[in-house]
């Protein structure tokens, strides 16, 4: 009787699984649509991003070419990493590729001029080449005054993105801004600080007890750095183009 009613139920979830593998997502075709439209303006082959995405060699073809019918929102967020945006754009609930970062939104003049924000001065490290393990300095003698009425991060500084490591999130020549003082969470973008205060941009993938787990969004492969070098992760609240 107790094997019977296990059999039972094992067959009832097997049927469950094949029917959500089966049956197409409502959204299926703004998904495809939406996917397609991320390649092309990444320049990147469904094959290429979806290694990116550490979701295997098909991922993003199986969905365009329908052999995948009900994509979840984890993998398409893991996509949509890659290919900047959010997974919400997918779904066809968001309208833009990607909803402006906490504390740094598109520049909207009429609402600036309107609520009168004023402008914050935060120092800008103006970044050169990087060394061979893509990290750099941040040099006095580089830095600037940067001012933006969308920055209020007292403690926020920012950077040039001195490399394509982070694209196509954050290409080369961009300005990324950095709040030391807000949390980094896992799959989040953070400035990594060695104990020699060398940094790099580098998506977070996990934090543990004797390491963090970073990746670069262009190359295969996530990369463990001892926890015993990383002096700190200063979270990346946005970016803009450098006026």
């Amino acid at each position: 009787m107790v094997i019977s009613r296990v059999n039972r139920g094992l067959k009832r979830m097997k049927a469950r699984a094949e029917e959500k593998r089966t049956k197409a997502h409502p959204a299926l075709e703004t998904i495809k649509t939406r996917i397609a439209e991320r390649l092309e303006a990444a320049g990147l082959s469904g094959r290429e991003a979806s290694v990116r995405a550490k979701l295997g060699l098909t991922y993003a073809n199986d969905i365009l070419g329908g052999r995948s019918l009900n994509p979840t929102r984890e993998t398409l967020a893991k996509l949509g990493a890659v290919l900047d945006t959010d997974a919400d754009y997918f779904f066809g609930t968001q309208e833009t590729p990607r909803l402006p970062a906490s504390n740094l939104a598109p520049a909207r003049s009429n609402i600036v001029a309107e609520t009168r924000i004023p402008a914050a001065t935060i120092p800008l490290f103006q970044i050169g080449l990087t060394d061979p393990d893509g990290f750099f300095a941040l040099n006095a003698d580089r830095r600037s005054a940067y001012s933006s009425p969308l920055i209020s991060n007292r403690d926020a500084f920012a950077i040039t993105v001195p490399d394509d490591c982070m694209a196509p999130r954050y290409r080369i020549g961009e300005v990324v801004v950095v709040s030391p003082s807000k949390p980094v969470v896992h799959g989040g973008f953070a400035l990594v600080r060695q104990t020699d205060d060398r940094v790099a941009i580098r998506q977070i993938v996990t934090i543990s007890t004797d390491k963090i787990t970073v990746r670069c969004l262009n190359t295969e492969g996530d990369i463990d750095i001892p926890r015993s070098q990383v002096k700190a992760l200063e979270r990346i609240i946005g970016s803009c183009e450098l006026v």
